[in-house]
């Protein structure tokens, strides 16, 4: 059944979420302007609006995060991102997200490459991948993972805690019932990656510290 919010109609997901697919979705084998436009509205729209967040599950918030940092992240050429048959986004660990990151990436391209989402049980095995969202639930063993994925072409994300102090570089925080995320851009760029300013400025932290001012 489909819904309005804040002006917009949005269509329930498997997940009982409430998404919007002309945000999310973004055409074609490359990111247009007006692609990306779209996207920093989407960014916007769970960063900002309280009713739109209030209707989505955690984790289908977090997927739609993941799928979006796709669109913001540059790789350095090199041989290893060059042999890359696909956008990999992979999920390290036990899976919170569910099926809705499957829903979000169908038939869809990132960097002129289909995406695909991979459920991996060890970092070892995510060398290959554009984004690792490593599950929470790797507990003591992140600060192995990230050392294993550390010099690595691969866009780190979690929500566990402490994981920009371990070297993370994008880590999810709740802020007053929202889902924002903060990054590590030191972490970012030492494996010569780079992220648009449009996400920079979304993100509640850039220097790999979650601030307290903005704490729950």
């Amino acid at each position: 059944m489909e819904k309005h919010i804040g002006g917009m109609t949005s269509f329930p997901s498997r997940a009982g979420a409430f998404i919007w697919p002309s945000l999310w979705r973004t055409p074609g084998p490359r990111v247009s302007r007006v692609s990306r436009i779209v996207a920093i509205v989407a960014f916007c729209v769970i960063a900002s609006l309280a009713p739109a967040q209030n209707q989505m599950p955690e984790y289908d918030v977090k997927a739609a995060y993941l799928f979006n940092f796709g669109k913001f992240v540059r790789f350095t050429p090199s041989d290893a991102v060059s042999k890359r048959q696909s956008f990999d986004i992979c999920i390290v660990g036990d899976d919170p997200l569910g099926h809705t990151l499957d829903g979000l990436t169908a038939n869809e391209q990132l960097d002129g490459k289909p995406v695909r989402v991979v459920r991996l049980k060890t970092a070892v095995e995510a060398h290959e991948c554009a984004i690792a969202y490593v599950s929470a639930s790797e507990g003591t063993r992140i600060g192995t993972d990230l050392d294993s994925l550390r010099g690595q072409a691969v866009l780190t994300v979690s929500d566990a805690a402490k994981f920009l102090q371990h070297g993370g570089m994008i880590q999810f925080d709740i802020v007053a019932n929202h889902v924002r995320f903060a990054v590590n851009l030191d972490a970012v760029r030492s494996a010569q990656l780079s992220l648009s300013s449009e996400l920079l400025k979304v993100a509640i932290s850039v220097d790999g510290k979650l601030p307290t001012e903005v704490r729950p």
